[in-house]
């Protein structure tokens, strides 16, 4: 893919590196083709992926709060691409909230999830913003939500080149899917793979999901791609497949912190036990009280 490759990303690297070097949550990764976004703590260090082409863009995942999707825009907008497509991989607001401050800032861009992921959007949306902004001080959620259109399709387009866009999968919620760049030896894993944060556990910590996302964790490493962009990490940490390693590693420490424990206290207690440093705090109580209901 010539439009996508080093060359390509060099040719532009004076045009985009200054403003890289403004925006917190940027990591630059010129070799894979790619321009990465981590959002702050608030805004729960959600990755968000700008696959780059000659003259377009294809951004995957929108953000959560308006203050990091109005950063996501500023960085997209440096890279001097046209915006065409977003691909929304799954139903979690951190995921699809801003979505809004970039369409009003790229109105020419087309909003997409995939056709079983935008059935339950279609329904849930509206209650999930209500929700989330109502109880937020304004302006910190975009103040409206958007339904993306429905992909049937296993594919996006960007100047004539294919982006794979995997059928859905368990992660941490049942319905997420992942995109591969293989001429970019790309995977972007989203909510199927975390580093140095805690994992999102309230969906499958009273069911049998983990057992589904061990697979989907295995599956996507059977792809062995090079570039593995994660769902949730802290800026600056690994893009690689040491993110699975990191993300079966904490299933296998939750599993082994509620097999040992009577109670949420007890729970959280081990739980927290060499997990001190991770990020994405805001997950962690929402385990603990899925795991062991009051």
């Amino acid at each position: 893919m010539d439009l996508l490759n080093r060359r390509t990303l060099m040719k532009t690297a004076a045009a985009s590196g200054a403003a890289a070097a403004l925006l917190p949550g940027l990591a630059h990764a010129a070799a894979s083709g790619t321009e990465l976004f981590t959002s702050d703590e608030a805004g729960l260090l959600v990755d968000s992926t700008v696959i780059l082409g000659e003259n377009s863009a294809v951004l995957i995942d929108a953000q959560f709060t308006a203050g990091n999707a109005g950063l996501l825009a500023d960085m997209i907008a440096a890279t001097g691409r046209t915006l065409e497509s977003i691909l929304i991989t799954h139903i979690h607001p951190d995921h699809i909230l801003g979505l809004p401050i970039l369409l009003d800032r790229f109105p020419q861009a087309k909003a997409y999830a995939h056709t079983d992921i935008q059935a339950i959007l279609s329904q849930m949306l509206a209650p999930m913003h209500g929700q989330i902004a109502g109880s937020a001080p304004a302006g910190v959620f975009a103040d409206r939500f958007v339904l993306p259109e429905a992909l049937s399709a296993d594919h996006l387009m960007l100047e004539g080149e294919r982006i794979e866009i995997l059928p859905p999968m368990a992660g941490d919620t049942a319905l997420i899917t992942p995109v591969h760049i293989p001429s970019l030896n790309t995977l972007i894993a989203t909510d199927i793979a975390y580093i140095d944060t805690h994992l999102w556990m309230e969906e499958v910590a009273t069911t049998d999901g983990i057992g589904p996302w061990r697979a989907s964790i295995e599956a996507l490493r059977a792809i062995g791609a090079a570039t593995v962009i994660p769902g949730h990490r802290k800026s600056g940490s690994a893009n690689d497949a040491g993110v699975f390693d990191a993300t079966i590693a904490y299933l296998d420490h939750w599993e082994k912190a509620r097999a040992e424990s009577a109670n949420a206290e007890e729970f959280r207690a081990k739980l927290m036990v060499g997990t001190e440093d991770l990020g994405f705090a805001f997950a962690i109580d929402r385990g603990v009280a899925a795991a062991f209901p009051a």
